[in-house]
């Protein structure tokens, strides 16, 4: 048990550092290796610790990659909702874009892995902040779990996605869809982490909801209304369109 802990621990700092670096170097690939290795030691410390040490554990480490990311909106002067972007091609993982300006335009064929900021002059539209989900690695577990992948599997799979209640993070998820829009309600939540922030930067739980519901619709969704009440959190997204439209 001491040796899992000890293990968990190291993983979960050691990918937490290299989140930072790559948010400080604009390095995608070095968030991507973080966040990673945070996912394998959550996973490990999940299964070798009490409910309290694991829990403030995983806040402790999310709180510098996540209050990071908020001061880059604040320098980059980012106010819109994030759009989440389903893997293809070019980003295999899928991505996080936070525009710069209301009325956007995203150009997929431009955007790859090691991109961060967007900042072509000329296409002011195209301005903004791409980043790797934090729930990247928890949206795989889902999908591992299910033995299946959501890519075009319609929204209805995540709804069951267990994972969340199998680790302890989340009682029950509800997901409602029409033509337009999207409604996701999770009760539960047992991190502090999620919060008013994850329109825009969010929290692991939060992100990984929305980048399975993007790939398994082959759509970019914008977050449009978050909501937290105690453990309660109710997510309103809208369909902006498939991966064709944006290329």
């Amino acid at each position: 048990m001491r040796i899992k802990y000890i293990a968990s621990i190291a993983l979960i700092a050691l990918g937490s550092i290299l989140a930072l670096k790559g948010a400080i170097d604009g390095d995608q690939s070095l968030i991507n290796a973080g966040i990673g290795g945070i996912f394998l030691g959550i996973v490990v410390l999940s299964f070798a610790t009490s409910e309290y040490i694991k829990y403030d554990a995983l806040e402790a480490v999310l709180t510098p990659y996540t209050e990071l990311c908020k001061k880059l909106l604040k320098t980059l002067d980012l106010k819109n909702k994030a759009v989440y972007i389903p893997p293809y091609d070019n980003m295999p993982d899928g991505g996080v874009f936070i525009p710069l300006h209301e009325d956007f335009d995203i150009d997929l064929a431009k955007l790859d892995e090691n991109v961060m900021f967007l900042t072509d002059v000329g296409r002011e539209k195209e301005m903004g902040l791409l980043i790797t989900p934090l729930g990247k690695e928890l949206m795989k577990m889902y999908e591992s779990y299910s033995e299946m992948d959501f890519s075009g599997a319609g929204v209805g799979v995540v709804e069951g996605a267990p994972v969340l209640k199998a680790l302890g993070l989340a009682r029950s998820i509800t997901i409602e869809e029409d033509n337009e829009r999207i409604k996701v309600y999770l009760e539960g939540v047992v991190l502090d982490t999620c919060s008013k922030d994850c329109e825009q930067i969010a929290c692991p739980i939060c992100s990984s909801i929305l980048l399975a519901i993007a790939k398994s619709l082959q759509e970019l969704i914008q977050v449009e209304k978050l909501e937290v009440k105690e453990r309660y959190i109710e997510i309103s997204a809208r369909k902006i369109g498939g991966i064709d439209r944006w290329m």
